[in-house]
């Protein structure tokens, strides 16, 4: 059955006139009219699983802010007037230009169309290991996580 269209908490079992207008309602609150019939009207729901859809991640690409501001540059515009046409504060232009605020998904992306740069990259959906392909200062590589030692993280 569906809920009632009056209160939504119970589920409606009449058809009542209310202030004029035929509802299906409760039986709580079909005090509030005139019933006129039980309702006949079954409403069978059935829940159907969807695939999750999992957004995609992305990376900002190392030096985000000097690619937006060297690009802006390029155009000859001016923070304010980068700004405005990107319909943002000056003051969050500023802020990603010097990497104290990373832009929203949808920011970086009205960003690179603006400027014809590339500042975010999609992460894959295959995690590896960082420290598998990390270098120390030595140059050597570090062991795979799994046979990574205290020694190993220590700086000679």
């Amino acid at each position: 059955m569906s809920n009632c269209e009056l209160c939504g908490a119970k589920p409606s079992r009449y058809n009542a006139e209310i202030e004029g207008t035929m509802m299906l309602v409760c039986e709580d609150c079909s005090k509030f009219g005139k019933v006129k019939s039980p309702s006949k009207v079954k409403v069978i729901i059935q829940e159907t699983k969807r695939p999750e859809i999992q957004e995609p991640q992305y990376t900002f690409i190392h030096g985000y802010g000097m690619r937006v501001k060297s690009a802006r540059e390029k155009l000859g515009l001016k923070q304010d007037e980068m700004a405005k046409r990107l319909n943002e504060r000056e003051s969050t232009l500023q802020q990603i230009e010097s990497e104290h605020l990373k832009p929203s998904t949808v920011l970086a992306k009205k960003l690179e169309r603006a400027l014809h740069i590339k500042i975010v990259e999609e992460e894959s959906g295959d995690s590896t290991s960082e420290s598998s392909t990390n270098t120390n200062n030595n140059n050597k590589s570090v062991k795979n996580q799994s046979g990574l030692t205290i020694g190993d993280m220590i700086d000679k």
